[in-house]
């Protein structure tokens, strides 16, 4: 998959003018809200129309203004998932999925609608219009109509932050579907939380321009560049080895870099079993000395390596077998007396962690249409 997009548009007071170039590559589109990761996306999908350029899949014009070319989204071999899609409000779910579907090569079609829809639940909603679902439920919908679609390139405008317990379902399925299919996948956020799942690769917008794209890794490093993302939007990705489930006390344990951690309960989860376990910078908390008698679990120790200065915080690497990432005030900072090569412990609550999926492929062979 080879794109090509070298767009503007202006909306009112918003000023876009995109230049992007992508070989085979997933990607995540990162930037604060109001910055044009939605409108990226809907020019792509075909919802929103530049004023001028060009965008060209595989070779393909999908819009030329000096050729007067514009490919309608139906259209397009492109998946997508779009927060302010504009659907008919009286189709029912079953129209719009099936529709999908039939307009589909019979030769390129490679999931089966009937699986597709029990594993995203959504089979006791196939008779409502779409107007009636809640959002959780509309994002299922769009989700199964992009993949019904088979397409060359998939969009998600952070589908995930609002399917609830569904993301962790997701997540693995689309994982699937980015090394069995080829799929690349575009997925903007304004959190590196979801992006980092699918891709190293980000490219960062601001105030309606592309300022910078390269590894996730590499644009942590850049301080002027973590200002303009902003705090709440890092994650910290840690794997850690299942242990124990303690029911008694509700927690499972696990231990990752030779480190003990409580997490939440999970006692479904295999002992013995990696899994990746999420906690953002912010819900991350410093001090100076090990603190007994608290209700915070996780005290870690490490050594900071950077300080980062972002609008009114610190961002703080620490190096505790892995990199963690905290995120502080300034003035605590300063109150501590932080130095890069300072001994600290790094305290987050249980509850704080979230699981990242990790379920084996396996799990999903009865949605892959292998009859054609």
């Amino acid at each position: 998959m080879r794109l090509e997009m070298k767009v503007t548009l202006r909306r009112g007071n918003f000023d876009l003018t995109t230049d992007l170039s992508v070989q085979d590559e997933n990607m995540g589109l990162l930037g604060r809200s109001g910055a044009g990761k939605s409108t990226v996306l809907g020019l792509l999908a075909g919802t929103l129309l530049p004023e001028s350029g060009r965008i060209a899949l595989d070779g393909k014009l999908l819009f030329d203004s000096g050729k007067g070319i514009m490919v309608p989204r139906e259209q397009r071999p492109i998946g997508a998932v779009l927060q302010y899609d504009q659907l008919p409000a009286e189709e029912t779910v079953q129209d719009g999925l099936f529709a999908v579907y039939e307009r589909t090569p019979k030769q390129r079609r490679n999931l089966k609608p009937a699986s597709l829809i029990e594993f995203l639940d959504i089979g006791a909603l196939l008779k409502q219009p779409m107007r009636h679902l809640s959002t959780g439920e509309r994002q299922r919908v769009l989700l199964a109509k992009a993949l019904l679609k088979s397409p060359k390139l998939l969009l998600l405008d952070d589908p995930l932050a609002t399917m609830g317990h569904f993301a962790h379902a997701v997540t693995p399925l689309l994982k699937r579907l980015q090394t069995e299919l080829a799929l690349p996948l575009f997925y903007a956020s304004h959190t590196l939380g979801n992006i980092s799942e699918f891709s190293a690769k980000a490219a960062v917008l601001a105030e309606g321009r592309i300022i910078r794209v390269g590894l996730i890794n590499d644009l942590l490093q850049d301080a002027d560049l973590l200002q303009k993302i902003g705090l709440s939007q890092i994650d910290n990705r840690i794997p850690a080895l299942v242990t124990q489930h303690d029911l008694a006390d509700g927690c499972t344990l696990a231990q990752s870099y030779g480190i003990g951690l409580v997490l939440p309960l999970r006692p479904e989860l295999p002992l013995g079993s990696w899994v990746t376990i999420s906690i953002p910078a912010n819900e991350i908390a410093l001090s100076r000395h090990y603190i007994p008698g608290i209700s915070i679990q996780n005290q870690i120790n490490g050594e900071i390596c950077a300080l980062i200065r972002r609008d009114n915080g610190v961002l703080v690497q620490i190096d505790c077998g892995t990199v963690w990432l905290a995120g502080i005030t300034l003035k605590a900072c300063r109150d501590m007396d932080l130095k890069e090569g300072d001994r600290v412990y790094c305290l987050a609550k249980t509850q704080s962690f979230s699981y990242r999926s990790n379920a084996e492929p396996s799990t999903f062979n009865q949605l892959f249409d292998k009859s054609q």
